[in-house]
């Protein structure tokens, strides 16, 4: 059984790497949708040297919408204020002049603005901030909050109903790709992956790469986050190595009283299957505060052991929890346990 654990704040040494794997983790997880090389080359080197037999897992930012670094304040809203959202360019020109009934916010990501525009709703951090739309111009998007939140620069953000169709390899990823493959990663996983597409790019590039420098090629992996992800869930499965279910963005992507079906129906797949289903996010998330599991999480974790489910993804209860070492204690506990 799979434990990753997600490199952060609270992971950033050698000492707590070394202590993270003798209490059970055995898969390294390097988020790049915010690296520091340095600090993780030089972790990579540790894992390589002295511990063979640990993964090294990249997990590419994919084509996520940020707000932009343009945005260089940190603002409170709550319910009913206007938050407006618009596009880079928009920002340049109009962020001194705006009218201050609003607030003007600039989003980043590879491709048109025009994407946005079959967008349902606005919303982050795993939908706890929501936005409806009101209206939509050329390269303005008009909402009100429904669940306010803090607006920062490089906050994720979530378009449910957005045209991903030609979304593909950023510039970004590609840069990470090959950073990734020059330090030895075991495992690339792609996020925001929405269809087979997505996955066959990631797979090509690599093999271009491979013409110019020999390496090992790394499993591919594609994190199932969005409702198109899901839709096409068969064929992203037929062109990757493993599958990483992102629960964290899946639930702002559609409702959450839909995600115990959508769980049955992939555990279904998925048994047929021989390849990685690794459950992340929300795991042991009360533990980033607490000592001690929630009864529900002990049991989502139970259910997912006997629905053979092959390792679990932790993130913000490593990185950024108070004690990480004893979240991947408790985890390999109950593993232990069960299976």
């Amino acid at each position: 059984m799979k434990i990753l654990c997600t490199v952060g704040p609270n992971i950033n040494n050698t000492e707590i790497l070394k202590e993270l794997i003798e209490n059970g983790m055995n898969v390294v997880r390097f988020n790049f949708s915010h690296i520091d090389y340095e600090l993780s080359k030089s972790l990579i080197n540790y894992i390589k040297n002295n511990h063979k037999d640990i993964s090294i897992m990249q997990d590419l930012q994919g084509n996520k919408i940020r707000i932009s670094n343009l945005f260089r304040k940190e603002i409170k809203v709550l319910p009913r204020d206007r938050v407006y959202f618009c596009s880079e360019e928009i920002y340049k020109i109009y962020s001194k002049s705006y009218q201050r009934d609003y607030i003007l916010v600039p989003l980043s990501f590879e491709g048109d603005f025009s994407l946005l525009s079959s967008a349902n709703s606005i919303l982050m951090k795993d939908a706890t901030m929501k936005f409806k739309i009101l209206d939509r111009e050329k390269d303005i998007i008009k909402t009100s909050v429904v669940r306010g939140g803090i607006l920062r620069a490089e906050k994720g953000v979530n378009a449910p109903g957005m045209d991903r169709r030609n979304m593909g390899l950023t510039v970004k990823d590609k840069n990470d790709i090959m950073w990734g493959i020059e330090n030895g990663v075991d495992i690339i996983c792609l996020s925001y992956a929405c269809y087979p597409e997505n996955i066959m790019e990631l797979k090509n590039y690599i093999k271009g790469l491979k013409k110019h420098k020999d390496f090992n090629i790394p499993k591919i992996w594609a994190k199932i986050e969005s409702k198109e992800g899901i839709e096409n869930f068969k064929e992203i499965l037929r062109e990757s190595n493993g599958i990483m279910l992102g629960r964290g963005d899946l639930v702002a992507e559609v409702d959450i009283l839909e995600l115990p079906k959508i769980q049955k129906d992939l555990l279904s797949i998925m048994k047929k299957s021989k390849k990685d289903f690794i459950i992340g996010t929300y795991v042991l998330d009360s533990m980033r505060r607490n000592a001690i599991p929630t009864a529900s999480e002990i049991n989502d974790i139970y259910n997912f052991i006997q629905n053979k489910v092959d390792g679990f993804m932790l993130a913000g209860e490593v990185s950024i929890g108070q004690n990480p070492v004893l979240v991947v204690k408790t985890l390999k506990d109950v593993i232990g346990k069960y299976i």
